[in-house]
């Protein structure tokens, strides 16, 4: 469970969240700086995708089904 959060900790996170939202104002509001938002955000979705998939296979193999070890005799 996290800690509580005191009287000083919400105020900070308040001001950082006006922060964030004044920034993401200011971006709205740039053109350019919203297409490559845009844009980044895209390729991040894609990346996230890919790497989720590739997390899906390997959560699917079993232990079991590793190539065992054989043994080679000596001649």
């Amino acid at each position: 469970m996290a800690p509580k959060m005191t009287a000083q900790d919400k105020k900070w996170q308040a001001e950082s969240d006006a922060d964030t939202l004044a920034q993401a104002d200011v971006i709205r509001k740039t053109p350019v700086r919203l297409k490559a938002a845009v844009k980044e955000a895209k390729t991040m979705a894609d990346d996230a995708k890919e790497r989720a998939t590739a997390m899906s296979k390997i959560a699917k193999i079993k232990r079991n089904t590793a190539k065992k070890a054989t043994k080679r005799s000596k001649k």
